[in-house]
């Protein structure tokens, strides 16, 4: 019995070598040649027309800035004739650190501490009632567009709508 069973294991261990030698992966053979072309398939149903985008949409970043009492002008090369022309500009300050945005005019008890002042091709006016510094501002520069969707006395809203980076 013990010689069956001894047996047995030489043959099942010989039985799983050849399984295993057998199935090595050789080379693979020639490609074939090409199929014939199959039939063209139906067109797909046309979808709707979304709603048209903005991509003339521009965030000015202006970090750790000092507002002083008086005006306070700010280069903008990015503030176009188109946009001096037919679209607009909104401005949002922060004190840096803040994880939120003000919406300009800013006042305090009914009194307006800074506003945009002027709005020039290029640059853009503030004018302050304070002295500041470690201020973020933010221009939202924006060509002709419907805006009727958006709030813009919150920027995330603003950001978010107009698909702004930073």
């Amino acid at each position: 019995m013990k010689t069956t069973i001894l047996t047995l294991k030489y043959f099942f261990f010989a039985f799983i070598m050849i399984i295993a030698f057998a199935c090595s992966d050789g080379e693979d053979g020639a490609i074939g040649p090409q199929g014939p072309q199959g039939e063209q398939g139906t067109s797909g149903q046309d979808g709707t027309n979304g709603q048209d985008g903005n991509a003339n949409v521009v965030s000015v970043l202006f970090e750790d800035q000092t507002i002083s009492n008086g005006d306070n002008v700010f280069d903008i090369p990015q503030l176009t004739q188109e946009i001096f022309d037919t679209g607009f500009v909104y401005a949002y300050v922060t004190v840096t650190g803040n994880d939120y945005w003000e919406t300009l005019p800013l006042s305090i008890s009914q009194d307006i501490i800074l506003e945009i002042d002027k709005i020039e091709v290029g640059k853009a006016t503030l004018r302050a009632t304070f002295n500041q510094s470690g201020l973020r501002l933010r221009f939202i520069l924006v060509a002709s567009s419907d805006t009727n969707s958006v709030d813009f006395s919150s920027f995330w809203e603003v950001k978010e709508y107009y698909n702004l980076k930073n």
